[in-house]
């Protein structure tokens, strides 16, 4: 039921009162808000529930804000009953400095502030000021635990028996926060940096070469100020010394007006996305040199409704399913435009808030340009046929462990809490019903906390991290990698991650976060990179905004341990790696140029 004929619908802001006009409107309203009760009736039974739009429940004039502001759009805008509701929601209808959408999910009466303070306004426009709410209560309340919030959820992070240390490789980045291998590609790793650039690094000299540039292609980041958009994944096809494919996450502008071209959007229509998040393919025709990359296309496209919480990893798994990671659309509490009334985190039936999994070389998908794994657990069930789990909030880095195959999501919280989950097929890992193993709060009174008491139609089937830590130790987790080298092996089989702030963290053998002996590091640690023989590297910068150079690629190594050269006698890490086709050209004078196409 998304639409209705107009002639039809003009009935019910005459009168509430038939039962037919006053149907039509609260299972509009109700399919919008389905956990709210703030209508405080039951359809066909006494009261009416028009004094969600209305002074009195008899229906008539005069309308509450709310109420009013609904009519103006479905009346003189010509919406339909659902795009009038869903316009006004992110309303102060009643200045009582609470938006409508608030007021609803705290099961307050949107429209009505307690006392003899409202303005009620008429069919003509006048405005009637000093007027109680209806004789029914303006709020039926929720009772929110506020005497069990926890302030210190979390034991403090001790020190644990293992020392490791961070040794520069590479330097010179601009804001880096990914080092990725390319199968097939030994000796080097490929370092992203948020503005766009690539970078292929020797890891026995440290020489830094470019490899691509998509910064032409990115929304403008903010250079003065903590941005989270940019260029944020980058996945190599594991066949990729055949076929010469890799993959990017990159922030694209949004279009000025509504995208004919959007793969998954929850923006209303009359709202314009913050930006658009797409998944590029490119291809290198020598995967050896890496040289004249193309685009070969664009396999989706997401709208974004703000700026932050946009996941942005890719990784791929042994079948060559490309995994992709999405965060539930920015702003905070998964609330706002483009988040509904539940929030984007929790509902399987968008791709916010989620991993995907698909088949890049298939074309299955409702565009054609990519393939849907039949085994996705949402196949042919409730929730998009791309989805692999949901319930994030923001699952910026994720990784394979290349021992068990075990999925890793480091999901960064919001006030208190930070998380590593191990992700499997359709699972539903809490956000915004919990915040790591805690129950998620947000209310217009207090505010946003976690409690140990559960809230009302909690699902049974939420899954806990396995390992988490609160805002007394840090401010936003850096997922890593499990260690599978050979370099350090006290370390072997342990997830070794960081928190943004600096500190080095690793998990034991009972998923107890311990930190690492040793310096750790002094600067923000933005992201991990692994190389061929399974080593662990550091991508650390000196502050949060996408600017300046000095981004570093720094080894995870034993305290007091030398830096030596890669075992490796690949002739394809020695290739001078280019976006360009170069070749020598000698000049009368026997002078020597290269010359780069």
């Amino acid at each position: 039921m998304r639409s209705f004929k107009f002639s039809f619908l003009v009935f019910l802001f005459v009168q509430c009162t038939p039962a037919h006009s006053l149907e039509i409107y609260l299972n509009a309203w109700r399919s919008i808000y389905p956990d709210s009760n703030s209508d405080d009736i039951g359809i066909g039974v006494e009261p009416h529930g028009c004094q969600l739009c209305h002074q009195n429940d008899n229906g008539f004039q005069p309308w509450n804000p709310y109420g009013f502001e609904i009519r103006k759009e479905f009346l003189d805008n010509g919406r339909d009953i659902f795009t009038a509701i869903t316009t006004v929601q992110f309303d102060d209808n009643d200045g009582d400095g609470v938006e409508s959408l608030d007021e609803i999910i705290g099961s307050y009466q949107p429209g009505w502030t307690a006392g003899a303070v409202n303005s009620v306004f008429r069919a003509n426009g006048n405005e009637i000021v000093n007027q109680s709410p209806p004789a029914l209560p303006p709020t039926t309340g929720l009772d929110f635990p506020d005497s069990n919030e926890i302030s210190d959820p979390v034991v403090s992070i001790p020190l644990g028996p293992i020392s490791v240390e961070l040794k520069e490789i590479s330097g010179g980045f601009n804001a880096p926060l990914k080092a990725v291998r390319a199968p097939g590609i030994d000796g080097s790793l490929f370092v992203v940096e948020q503005t766009g650039k690539i970078f292929r690094v020797d890891l026995m000299t440290g020489e830094k070469s470019l490899f691509h540039d998509v910064s032409a292609n990115l929304i403008t980041l903010s250079v003065n100020g903590f941005d989270e958009r940019g260029l944020l994944g980058l996945a190599f096809h594991p066949d990729f010394v055949s076929n010469g494919l890799f993959y990017t996450y990159q922030s694209e502008p949004r279009r000025e007006s509504q995208d004919t071209d959007v793969d998954f959007s929850t923006v209303a229509p009359q709202r314009l996305p913050d930006h658009r998040s797409a998944i590029v393919e490119y291809r290198a025709s020598d995967s050896s040199c890496n040289s004249s990359i193309s685009k070969r296309d664009t396999l989706l496209i997401i709208d974004q409704p703000q700026g932050n919480h946009n996941g942005g990893d890719l990784v791929f798994d042994d079948d060559n399913y490309l995994y992709v990671s999405l965060g539930d659309g920015g702003g905070a509490n998964d609330q706002g435009p483009g988040h509904g009334l539940l929030g984007t985190g929790r509902n399987n039936t968008n791709v916010l808030g989620s991993i995907l999994r698909i088949d890049p070389l298939g074309n299955s998908s409702a565009n054609g340009k990519y393939g849907i794994p039949m085994d996705n657990p949402f196949v042919g069930e409730a929730g998009e046929d791309e989805i692999f789990a949901f319930g994030f909030r923001n699952p910026f880095r994720m990784s394979f462990d290349q021992g068990t195959g075990e999925l890793y999501v480091a999901d960064v919280g919001q006030n208190e809490i930070e998380e590593v989950d191990i992700v499997t097929s359709g699972g539903n890992y809490g956000w915004n019903w919990k915040e790591g193993s805690f129950f998620f709060y947000n209310t217009t009174n207090t505010g946003t906390f976690i409690s140990s008491v559960a809230p009302p139609n909690l699902p049974n089937n939420l899954v806990d991290p396995i390992a988490e830590y609160d805002h007394d130790d840090g401010i936003s987790i850096t997922g890593g990698y499990v260690y599978r080298g050979t370099e350090i092996p006290v370390l072997q089989g342990r997830y070794v991650f960081a928190d943004f702030l600096g500190r080095l963290f690793y998990l034991d053998a009972d998923q107890n976060i311990l930190e690492f002996l040793g310096p750790g590091s002094s600067e923000l640690v933005a992201g991990f990179g692994q190389d061929s023989d399974n080593e662990l590297y550091a991508l650390t910068r000196v502050d949060g905004r996408p600017s300046g150079m000095q981004g570093k690629l720094q080894k995870v190594m034993s305290l007091g341990e030398t830096l030596s050269a890669p075992d490796s006698t690949d002739e394809s890490a020695m290739c001078p790696p280019s976006e360009d086709l170069c070749f020598p050209v000698r000049s009368k004078n026997d002078a020597v140029a290269l010359i780069c196409l």
